[in-house]
């Protein structure tokens, strides 16, 4: 990845951040060493990308270790997340399913599955680790942040900023898992990509932290940030004002 260190460095210190973006990539050599999910049971992807966040470790996830049918379904690993998902997601089924009731009908469900459509896994392994920890040739394909509300007011200022749009940054229904990698990386095929702000998955959110939510990028839309933020609001005194709470808050 053909990223500035010294530009890098710079960017995370204006926005404060408390810890180091993510980054996702998809390989055919399984990483020496990190984290997976069990062959069997059920985990949620955001409880192991936690120990990436706040470890450093690499988590990764193939065909056989997905970790839960969502996530095997939106990281391109299957092609259906699970039979019946319509009712799944929504109202359930009397005495066999009982739904989650996020989309009104069946109906409905169905047409988002249809309009989502993850991209087919391009290699083996599906990898997420912190952006620091990128050997030479690994090349992330989405950047991933999980932030404050006063950081995301910063990235997502300086997102409209660089992209100079002002709707450089959306929101769709999406499961937390879908927000951080299927949408990203339809985005990544774009002339004019947008970064996913998401995490309002709720069956997601207690893996988090009450007071986060990510945002997402394409790679190309994440080094723009960087290469802009020398004359953005970021050299601001209105900056200021907020970098400094955002201090108290790490404190």
């Amino acid at each position: 990845m053909k990223m500035d260190s010294k530009k890098y460095q710079k960017f995370h210190d204006r926005l404060g951040l408390k810890e180091h973006p993510l980054a996702a990539f998809y390989s055919n050599d399984k990483p020496a060493a990190g984290l997976s999910p069990k062959e069997k049971g059920h985990v949620c992807m955001f409880a192991l990308l936690k120990r990436a966040r706040q470890q450093g470790e690499t988590v990764y996830f193939d065909a056989d270790h997905v970790g839960c049918f969502g996530g095997g379904y939106y990281m391109g690993f299957q092609a259906t997340p699970m039979p019946q998902i319509e009712y799944f997601l929504s109202c359930g089924i009397p005495g066999e399913m009982e739904g989650e009731r996020y989309i009104k009908k069946p109906e409905t469900a169905r047409e988002y599955f249809a309009s989502v459509q993850p991209r087919k896994t391009p290699a083996k392994y599906c990898v997420f680790k912190p952006l620091d920890k990128l050997s030479v040739p690994e090349e992330p394909e989405v950047i991933i942040f999980f932030a404050s509300p006063d950081v995301l007011a910063g990235l997502f200022t300086l997102t409209n900023y660089a992209a100079e749009r002002f709707d450089a940054v959306r929101i769709p229904f999406s499961s937390g898992c879908g927000a951080i990698l299927t949408h990203p990386l339809k985005e990544a095929e774009k002339k004019n990509p947008q970064a996913i702000l998401g995490l309002f998955d709720v069956s997601a959110r207690p893996f988090v932290e009450p007071n986060s939510l990510t945002l997402a990028m394409p790679t190309k839309l994440f080094l723009s940030l960087l290469d802009n933020q020398d004359e953005s609001f970021l050299i601001t005194e209105s900056w200021k004002k907020v970098r400094e709470r955002i201090e108290k808050e790490k404190a």
